[in-house]
């Protein structure tokens, strides 16, 4: 996978090129280990497993095509709702993998692109293609995600 290195590039230029490098690589195998999970989480529509990933704050902010959700609890509550409390049949596709850029020490943002498959309410399938990115911050409880913005291609 590429990994968008502006400040990469940056840290080369101050001389901490081996670290940097070292620090992208365990802060990405990290945070794949709490996506994994997440997405696995997704497809069996748990959203308790699913929300495991995200900061457990008030001031969580997740951003769905221009409306706001503020705070883990507001969050999880609408995450029952677009799952219908785990009785959609959504499953999600990575479409392509997963882009990660380190911001700033114990910052990434995570980029994914995927598919989705589902019956909607008039019985017939419908498809879709959706972006989500992540900003992740490394908290004491380990990677979590602190804000979020999903937007859908129709």
């Amino acid at each position: 996978m590429k990994i968008v290195s502006g400040s990469f590039l940056l840290l080369c230029l101050a001389g901490g090129a081996t670290n940097a490098a070292t620090a992208d690589s365990t802060a990405r195998e990290q945070i794949d280990a709490v996506m994994q999970p997440m997405q696995k989480a997704a497809n069996a529509h748990d959203t308790d497993r699913f929300m495991a990933g995200f900061w457990h704050d008030k001031s969580l902010v997740f951003v769905l095509n221009g409306n706001v959700i503020r705070g883990w609890n507001e969050l999880h509550a609408q995450q029952l709702k677009w799952w219908r409390n785990g009785k959609t049949d959504v499953v999600y596709t990575p479409l392509q993998p997963t882009q990660f850029q380190t911001l700033a020490p114990g910052v990434v943002a995570t980029t994914q692109w995927l598919g989705s498959r589902r019956t909607a309410p008039d019985g017939k399938i419908s498809t879709g293609k959706f972006a989500v990115t992540s900003i992740w911050k490394n908290l004491p409880q380990g990677w979590r995600i602190v804000y979020g913005h999903e937007s859908w291609q129709r």
